[in-house]
């Protein structure tokens, strides 16, 4: 059993009211929880790589000395990312759906049927798929909520930038967010961890996360759990799947939506013009978000590579909590 060596807050981690959270952490650019922040992205990037991870932290911590230098591959790394996120997600949705159960249940293979199929994008097929997850299995509660955050960051800046002093939509990679938010990143990673540990394949005693493996958010972090966004799973990912145990893996016409209903965002406090979403079982203020594409750039944002090369900027100076 593993335990990330990550010092706890000082103080419990609430997090009541998300858009309020994100909008004051977001419209500046002063990383509140370094300490924390810099070993989380460590972990999340290069999880079975310590002498990767020990390189690229001490290029990151000297992010605070001005130092322009950038950790390799962080383009690849935070694609892998997506295409991660992708998976444990889907998993997630299937889980609480309840489907699958007369064929074993959910599994990480379905998921990637699902997302093979639903990823509109160069590269993102079951054998990519299968690889970020090998590679990143060991981390996938931690990157699956940094995914979603910045997912979720990015349409709230649709909605209403994060001001003259704030991050731009250049800046809000899943890298980026778990620097600037890691207490929401880790709050968020607590329930998916939950999850990959007690959701078992009915035909296996393991559960979908290795409970040997998994880098754990340790008890005493002092965050306080939040809840998974869970969508919807639609007839069409269901049909999916019904083809890929009839033998017919890869032979099943490629659908023109994604199969698993858009709504990766988190609910939050918002006007009451905006209508709940009750497809997804939240409550007003959902942010609907797409599945996300993998390895495709988001509209308005920046390339990982790019914001790998912004991401210093958002360390010149660091606060007291």
């Amino acid at each position: 059993m593993r335990f990330m060596s990550i010092p706890p807050f000082a103080r419990k981690i609430e997090i009541p009211d998300f858009d309020f959270f994100v909008r004051s952490r977001l419209n500046q650019e002063t990383v509140i929880w370094p300490e924390q922040a810099i070993p989380l992205v460590g972990y999340m990037a290069w999880p079975n790589d310590p002498e990767g991870r020990a390189a690229s932290v001490a290029i990151v911590r000297g992010w605070f000395e001005a130092s322009r230098a950038v950790p390799p591959r962080l383009r690849q790394i935070q694609t892998d990312w997506a295409r991660v996120a992708d998976i444990f997600h889907i998993h997630l949705d299937l889980t609480k759906g309840g489907h699958q159960k007369r064929r074993g249940g959910p599994s990480i293979g379905k998921a990637i049927e699902v997302a093979a199929r639903s990823i509109r994008a160069m590269g993102a097929h079951p054998a990519n798929l299968w690889r970020a997850w090998k590679e990143y299995k060991d981390v996938a509660h931690l990157v699956t909520a940094a995914t979603i955050l910045s997912l979720d960051a990015l349409e709230r800046a649709k909605v209403k930038p994060f001001g003259e002093f704030g991050l731009d939509a250049d800046r809000l990679g899943p890298f980026t967010i778990a620097m600037m938010m890691p207490d929401f990143v880790l709050s968020l990673a607590l329930s998916f961890q939950d999850h990959g540990l007690s959701s078992t394949l009915q035909s296996r005693v393991q559960p979908t996360l290795d409970p040997e493996n998994l880098w754990r958010i340790a008890p005493e972090m002092n965050v306080v759990a939040v809840p998974p966004p869970v969508r919807k799973v639609t007839d069409e990912a269901i049909a999916i799947l019904n083809a890929r145990r009839a033998g017919n893996r890869g032979k099943a016409k490629r659908s023109k939506t994604p199969p698993v209903s858009t709504g990766t965002g988190i609910s939050a406090p918002a006007p009451a013009s905006r209508a709940a979403t009750a497809e997804y079982g939240m409550p007003d203020g959902t942010v609907d978000l797409p599945v996300n594409d993998g390895n495709k750039r988001q509209t308005g944002s920046a390339t990982s590579d790019e914001q790998g090369a912004n991401a210093h900027l958002i360390c010149r100076r660091t606060a007291a909590p």
